[in-house]
């Protein structure tokens, strides 16, 4: 079923069955403050996806108000509109530096799809030889997937997927033993540090135990990177998980000399970001890459 963002006050329902006969989970439409939005419910969580926004802004225990996401009430507030944003990168050959491409991050999708549970928006192009990119929810049990698909374009790119959480959430990595960096990872150019580095003193924001690794945001801007792996963040009594699904596509080569698990710890920002991000993709195919977001009562 196909849609325009002429939205339909009534519900936007789509069933269809799995391969086990199982009717798949659908989406309805609603309102989220006071925006255009879509919700769905699956094995006791909730995700809903503003159309204004053009992404996924609220995951927590159905019935209840409760987001484990950060996202503003507004699409005003300075801090920007929150929670599952999507960039092509490397950022470093943004050729504006920063912000990113408003294709990418302000603004609604031009058009939306629903089928077999499946949602897919279309964003705009953000032109600069960069492909087009939609991105795509669907539920696998209580998990829901947060996908991203790219097409076309004269430049290679990156898919990098984030998710915010609250400030005041713990997050949790590990750390196996790493050739390149003896402390397991790494720290990459973000605030003061201006290069990536594999050898350093323990920062302030961590705390390790064994090869588990607990970071807090201080207000001191720090981003740590991690072989690829799931990450878990600390919200008073539910774990929120963010882990990877494998990419497809003609892949070049890794960036971040391949720590593609990333988190950022800001300075006066109200956010933590949990960041997912896939190799390098040759330029004018076809590609995807997804990370899975469920939450756990601890």
């Amino acid at each position: 079923m196909r849609s325009s963002l002429l939205f339909l006050a009534g519900l936007i329902v789509c069933w269809s069955t799995t391969s086990a006969g199982e009717p798949a989970v659908s989406w309805s439409g609603t309102s989220w403050q006071g925006e255009r939005a879509l919700a769905s419910v699956s094995q006791g969580w909730k995700a809903v996806v503003s159309l204004q926004r053009g992404r996924l802004v609220h995951f927590g225990p159905a019935g209840t108000d409760t987001n484990l996401l950060f996202a503003p009430a507004t699409r005003d507030d300075p801090a920007g509109w929150g929670g599952h944003r999507v960039w092509l990168g490397p950022q470093s050959t943004w050729s504006n530096g920063w912000p990113p491409p408003a294709a990418w991050e302000h603004s609604g999708p031009e058009s939306f799809t629903i089928e077999g549970g499946v949602l897919r928006l279309v964003l705009p192009d953000a032109g600069d030889g960069w492909p087009r990119v939609s991105r795509v929810y669907r539920w696998d049990g209580a998990r829901l997937v947060c996908g991203v698909e790219i097409s076309g374009g004269t430049r290679q790119a990156q898919i990098i997927e984030i998710m915010q959480v609250p400030r005041t959430a713990l997050v949790q990595a590990l750390v196996p033993p790493d050739p390149v960096a003896p402390s397991g990872y790494v720290l990459l150019p973000a605030g003061p540090n201006r290069q990536l580095l594999t050898d350093f003193p323990p920062p302030p924001q961590v705390t390790l135990t064994g090869r588990a690794l607990l970071l807090r945001h201080i207000g001191v801007i720090l981003k740590p990177g991690f072989r690829p792996q799931t990450l878990a963040a600390i919200e008073g009594k539910y774990s929120v998980i963010v882990g990877r699904v494998e990419a497809t596509g003609a892949v070049t080569e890794p960036t971040d000399r391949g720590f593609l698990t990333q988190v950022y710890l800001g300075g006066p920002e109200p956010f933590i970001e949990l960041e997912q991000l896939s190799p390098l993709f040759s330029p004018g195919g076809t590609a995807s890459f997804a990370l899975t977001l469920e939450a756990r009562s601890r």
